[in-house]
């Protein structure tokens, strides 16, 4: 038996599965983040489990490692917040993470930085660095006060109270929750939704939404108009 991989390990290793992502991998899907909940400055050890579903079409491409302990510090940070945005800047790319459990730390930053969480009833979220004496990193304050509001994601970050599942719902932070015994297939119901739109469809519906908090009214029909105009003459031509 090898090794078990440490919280370092496993954010090098997730770094170099999405670096190395081949361009026509669409969705990926990122399970068990709430086995990924030890802070990122914790001094003990955590036993975590971590596997990555890459899902092209109906075919999934390789699992990452399955259950590994160890310790997080200060110095993986900058790993962390590369596998974060890789989980979030393609727009080409779909990325979900499932919990099924309490997530916070590693986990619930990357939960957060994919585009969408699928949560099972007894799953919560937790911020919990403040009353650890840390504060909210790996774009976890932004993603909060876009999804939430600055007043609720205030309260969440100072008062370390977890957010259930059915709450996460409401929130907005969660897209989907299910029965546990329900998890896998709903998951795979999900992707196969999400790969039944057209690629560039995809990838200019992403764009946009991404990017309309930045714009104005003005510039967000404008964006709209062009994403549009981009899609319409992909399907002419593919037609002709």
């Amino acid at each position: 038996m090898g090794d078990t991989p440490t919280l370092p390990g496993i954010a090098a290793a997730m770094d170099g599965i999405l670096r190395d992502l081949r361009g026509d991998v669409r969705v990926v899907v990122v399970n068990a983040v709430h086995r990924l909940s030890a802070p990122v400055d914790h001094k003990t050890s955590h036993e975590i489990e971590h596997r990555a579903d890459h899902e092209v079409g109906h075919q999934t491409g390789p699992t990452a490692g399955p259950s590994a302990g160890g310790v997080a510090t200060g110095r993986n940070l900058a790993t962390w917040s590369r596998v974060a945005r890789r989980l979030s800047e393609r727009p080409d790319l779909l990325s979900i993470a499932v919990s099924a459990g309490p997530t916070t730390g590693p986990g619930l930053a990357l939960a957060l930085a994919c585009d969408l969480r699928v949560l099972t009833e007894d799953a919560s979220l937790c911020l919990a660095e403040a009353t650890a004496g840390r504060v909210p990193g790996l774009g976890v304050a932004g993603t909060l006060v876009d999804t939430v509001g600055y007043a609720r994601a205030l309260a969440l970050c100072l008062t370390g109270r977890p957010v259930g599942a059915r709450d996460a719902l409401r929130l907005g932070l969660a897209a989907l929750v299910v029965p546990c015994r329900d998890l896998d297939a709903e998951v795979g119901r999900l992707v196969d939704r999400l790969l039944t739109v057209p690629p560039d469809v995809s990838a200019e519906t992403k764009a946009l939404l991404a990017g309309a908090r930045e714009r104005s009214g003005i510039q967000r029909r404008a964006a709209e108009d062009d994403a549009l105009a981009r899609v319409l003459a992909t399907t002419v031509g593919n037609a002709g």
